[in-house]
């Protein structure tokens, strides 16, 4: 799983948990508002979660392309029944107009290398891993429907704004849009063996520093800013731990179709998500 240690990647983590072990290993990431945060019946789970971290700055490529492979190696060291690739981090980019957040070519760079291109590297990765290779996609009907259980599960935390524009968001929006693109070619291409299932999960407006960012900014669109901030006091902005959560049931029980986009707002409360 990608992302840093504030918000809503540290949730992701607490609630992939099975026992109160796997909760050690993550603990040196945790702050202490996770836990009253998070709510998990770990006892009623079974299984074990083992966790590798590695610091890794994924704007830089010649940073995270060896360390990508040393987590590689480490998990091939052992044997799994499903290999979950969690790609949560990303930022928001400079808001503003268009003519605004386009600040230097080499600005630009650096919020593609995080926000895309290190995404694209990391599925390749672990596609040549764990995924179908080219002569068993080009040989295999498909039967996708016929294995229940993929061996790599990818999952995209994504946004509506990966489907919709929203203004003074121009490099979210379409950092949002390639990275929704590439799962679901990435999708169609992989379906040929079902090895490989591709999930886009949109947590929805949380209450978050990133939200608190996009209320408080001045080059944010009036309305929008309007809009959150009327979320904010009405209290209808969602919990990240229930955001979370339902992503990771959902994710976990394969109830979806491979390439799908799944909102927070689509999954039904009263089946459990």
């Amino acid at each position: 799983m990608s992302g840093d240690t504030r918000g809503y990647a540290p949730l992701i983590q607490y609630l992939w948990a099975r026992d109160e072990r796997d909760l050690e290993d993550t603990a040196q990431l945790a702050r202490s508002e996770w836990r009253r945060q998070a709510e998990l019946g770990a006892s009623e789970a079974s299984g074990t979660l083992r966790t590798f971290l590695q610091a890794v700055d994924l704007s830089d490529s010649a940073e995270y392309v060896p360390k990508i492979d040393a987590v590689l190696l480490q998990i091939q060291a052992e044997q799994y029944d499903r290999v979950f690739l969690v790609h949560n981090a990303g930022s928001l980019g400079t808001l503003g107009l268009v003519q605004e957040s386009v600040t230097s070519p080499a600005d630009l760079a650096k919020y593609w290398e995080l926000n895309v291109t290190s995404v694209l590297w990391l599925n390749k990765r672990f596609l040549d891993a764990f995924g179908a290779s080219r002569d068993e996609l080009l040989a295999s009907p498909s039967t996708a429907t016929e294995r229940p259980h993929a061996r790599l599960v990818l999952v995209n935390i994504t946004s509506l704004c990966g489907l919709e524009p929203f203004k003074t968001h121009m490099l979210y929006c379409t950092g949002k849009a390639a990275r929704e693109m590439h799962h679901r070619v990435l999708a169609a291409e992989q379906a040929a063996s079902g090895k490989v299932r591709v999930l886009s999960y949109s947590p929805g407006p949380m209450d978050t520093d990133m939200q608190q960012t996009i209320r408080e900014s001045p080059r944010v669109d009036a309305e929008l800013r309007q809009q959150f901030a009327d979320m904010k006091t009405r209290g209808t902005l969602i919990p990240p731990a229930q955001s979370s959560r339902r992503g990771v049931k959902l994710a976990v029980s394969g109830d979806f179709e491979t390439g799908d986009h799944v909102d927070y707002y689509d999954l039904d409360v009263s089946s459990g998500q």
